[in-house]
């Protein structure tokens, strides 16, 4: 069977968009900008892979489903093209259209399995990560060699915060189809977990994995820029620029490639060009992470003015209806937290977001937003939450020596704020000239 074949890489950040990480986020490089866990690209190859991009993908099976509105199969393959149109633009509205299209195919043929399987990943990048759970032990259920539903549930449990289970189903998945697709879900638990060398070790391997097995474009360039994440988040610049150059040459429209870019010229002090490529990535892709960090490049570069213009234009798209708007939760949490404005509105969004994503990156912005709300106590409470278990964010550092300032504890302070500066400093742009700040402050 297919699914039992080739495992389906799961998306996330990128719902990025008004829709990433898919928003999923608490970020390195802005208020709210960066993807707050790793996203995983779909690896199955239906009878139409030879097609260049998605876009010939969409055509052909829309041509077969147009001939036959039964034909559940094409319209799987429908759906299975819109996920990757999603994972190569960034563009949230795909994702709703691959889910109309295997809602559909189910309501003909309710127990296809791998219909089944591209639900739960289009759930997952959609954030409705309890969906996607129990579409995937539906089918994990019936049939337990079904590796794409033991991915899923492993990937819905990291996002619900239930970390022993996700580690036991990749676990699973490392004895049964060792390779890219597992190798990077490995380095995002590492991550999680506390161990950055094993997650960089593990995300070389998929690296490594994916071009060997042959990948190309997009699905090669998605493991070469989440390495150079991985190395950015723990302060190797040069490692990193490496990394998103890969990316860069393997699929040179990569709209993440700009991402990369951006925090390299900014991480090196050019504002300048920081801002010439995150003007040309909000034109393609104005999702509030990349606005908002847009904004802190025209602040550092001292240009107040148009900072504003894009923290306004961050309130604009937050006004928005639908279903791409309800996937700005943490962002537009972070986002008003950091701009100290609208704080009932962010500790609402946190609390929600927390509620249905139990997992480290939530009792971040959970506790930074207490914070920003004078509730201090609380605050310092969710942020022992988010480094339970050591994850190496800088920012979790920040906002919890901030935290402990602003109660008068100054040894501790010292301690987490000098940890986020360790690990990153570039972790933030902007909230990482107020980490240095406030250590300096301090007596």
């Amino acid at each position: 069977m297919t699914t039992r074949k080739t495992i389906i890489l799961v998306l996330a950040t990128a719902v990025f968009i008004l829709g990433s990480y898919l928003f999923n986020s608490t970020n390195l490089f802005t208020a709210n900008a960066k993807p707050e866990r790793i996203t995983i690209p779909v690896e199955s190859v239906p009878p139409s892979s030879g097609m260049k991009n998605s876009d010939e993908q969409i055509a052909f099976w829309q041509q077969k489903v147009q001939r036959d509105d039964r034909d559940y199969i094409s319209l799987t393959y429908l759906g299975q093209a819109y996920l990757q149109r999603g994972r190569e633009t960034g563009d949230a509205a795909a994702y709703s259209r691959a889910q109309a299209a295997l809602e559909q195919a189910l309501t003909i043929n309710s127990n296809y399995e791998l219909t089944l399987s591209y639900l739960g990943v289009t759930q997952i990048a959609q954030h409705d990560f309890a969906g996607a759970l129990a579409t995937a032990q539906r089918v994990y259920d019936f049939d337990s060699g079904a590796l794409q539903a033991l991915a899923t549930i492993g990937d819905a449990s990291l996002e619900l915060g239930r970390y022993a289970e996700a580690e036991a189903a990749y676990q699973q998945l490392l004895e049964l189809a060792p390779g890219a697709a597992v190798f990077s879900r490995a380095a995002r638990l590492a991550w999680v977990q506390g161990d950055p060398a094993a997650a960089i070790d593990w995300m070389t391997m998929a690296v490594d994995d994916a071009d060997e097995s042959g990948l190309i474009g997009e699905r090669l360039a998605w493991y070469q820029f989440q390495l150079g994440e991985l190395f950015f988040k723990t302060g190797d610049i040069e490692a990193a620029q490496a990394q998103y150059t890969a990316a860069k040459q393997t699929w040179p429209a990569y709209y993440l490639v700009l991402v990369g870019e951006g925090k390299i010229a900014a991480a090196n002090g050019d504002y300048e060009q920081a801002i010439a490529l995150y003007q040309q990535l909000v034109t393609r892709l104005p999702q509030p992470e990349f606005v908002a960090a847009l904004g802190d490049f025209y602040a550092l570069a001292g240009d107040e003015t148009a900072a504003q213009q894009q923290y306004n234009t961050v309130q604009f798209i937050a006004d928005l209806e639908g279903e791409e708007a309800a996937l700005l939760g943490r962002q537009l949490a972070l986002f008003y937290a950091n701009q100290n404005i609208n704080l009932d509105v962010a500790l609402a969004a946190a609390e929600a977001e927390l509620e249905s994503r139990p997992d480290v990156y939530g009792y971040d912005v959970l506790a930074w937003v207490l914070f920003k709300n004078g509730r201090l106590a609380e605050a310092a409470v969710a942020s022992e939450q988010a480094l339970q278990f050591g994850t190496p964010e800088a920012i979790f550092y920040y906002h919890a020596g901030m935290i402990a300032a602003a109660q008068g504890n100054e040894e501790l302070a010292k301690q987490h704020l000098m940890q986020a500066l360790e690990l990153n400093p570039h972790f933030d742009f902007h909230q990482a000239q107020i980490a240095q700040e406030t250590l300096d402050s301090l007596p």
